[in-house]
């Protein structure tokens, strides 16, 4: 059997690795999490709150971590060189957000909140009830940074101020653009479920979609939306997308060429994350609206489409395996769904 390349030489642990064995939290690895809200954490010193680092789909690019901050409780200030974009799994809050010399932005959030923080700046995270702990669900490209670097004092005490990816003031919370056909640039977004989207045929049946640049960030993200009885068609890419389930339920099915099929059932709070070159494809199963965040990529803003890998493609919905759809439509049928593609289309 061969081995990949880094089996056969041990370089050690990446910076990367030796970051997360100082902090000490708990790692999840793999490609799917069942479960954020039930996720096992531990002590985080850096964040002064419980964590877990999720490290998936086999990659060093980006990661994801969950946060829980307790009642009435507040992370520590955290200032970093890495992009990072938080969806507020459960409960209510606020943060805080301000560049040295500068005034301070306040914005609350609650369950379904999605936002950025704007690079290199300062921030921290308040809880706002007295009784229910948050979860915050981040994604970062903390990996790739650490590892280019291979110095922390750089990535985290750095002093430089990125004044033109900041909105002061009130600013900050007007800034909502909807630029083109299903792109958006804002700071916060209150309710990725009650979000509007717009359509995207090309990738399924009654499917919805929108890319959000979100802090003027490079780090890329967008939400996608399934009605009951809709699914998306097959498609690759490169590593490092981590898919949160936001609403409702369904399946993901993943395989590389060449290799058996996986299918993963996911509900609201599921976590999943393709490989690289890893097909995959999204399934409603559910008598009501399914939704997904994704975190990958690039944002719209500043993309770099036209050198794309030619890999990085979808296939067909009349030119995947038949039974694929089939046992789809079956499923569908026990749940007392109708299919919105009864068959494969031509």
């Amino acid at each position: 059997m061969l081995l990949p390349f880094r089996e056969y030489l041990d370089f050690g642990p990446t910076p990367y690795e030796q970051l997360q064995a100082k902090e000490g939290i708990p790692i999840a690895k793999g490609n799917v999490v069942s479960d954020v809200t039930t996720l096992e954490l531990g002590r985080w010193e850096r964040m002064g709150a419980k964590g877990c680092y999720l490290n998936l789909s086999h990659q060093q690019l980006t990661d994801a971590y969950v946060c829980e901050i307790p009642p009435s409780g507040e992370t520590l200030p955290q200032r970093h060189l890495f992009e990072e974009i938080i969806y507020v799994v459960k409960g209510r809050g606020a943060t805080s957000v301000w560049q040295e010399g500068g005034a301070k932005v306040n914005f609350e959030w609650g369950p379904g909140a999605m936002f950025a923080i704007p690079l290199n700046s300062s921030y921290q995270h308040f809880n706002g009830s007295r009784d229910e702990p948050v979860r915050l669900f981040a994604g970062t490209n903390c990996p790739r940074m650490i590892n280019m670097f291979h110095n922390e004092d750089f990535i985290f005490r750095n002093p430089f101020s990125f004044r033109d990816r900041f909105h002061e003031g009130d600013a900050f919370l007007r800034y909502n653009k909807h630029v083109t056909d299903r792109t958006w640039e804002t700071n916060l977004v209150p309710d990725v479920n009650q979000f509007a989207l717009d359509d995207f045929p090309m990738k399924g049946k009654g499917v919805k979609h929108m890319r959000f640049t979100l802090a003027d960030t490079t780090y890329g993200c967008h939400v996608s939306e399934f009605p009951p009885g809709c699914r998306s068609t097959f498609h690759r890419h490169g590593p490092g997308a981590v898919i949160i389930v936001t609403q409702g339920e369904g399946f993901v099915m993943l395989w590389k060429d060449g290799e058996p099929r996986q299918r993963h059932d996911f509900k609201a709070g599921t976590v999943y994350s393709p490989d690289d070159l890893m097909w995959h494809g999204h399934f409603n199963t559910g008598k009501g609206t399914m939704r997904h965040f994704a975190i990958r990529g690039e944002s719209p803003k500043y993309s770099h489409d036209r050198f794309r890998n030619p890999l990085w493609t979808m296939i067909p919905m009349n030119e995947e395996p038949p039974e694929i759809h089939r046992e789809y439509v079956e499923i569908l049928a026990k749940n007392g769904v109708k299919a919105a593609v009864s068959v494969v289309e031509d």
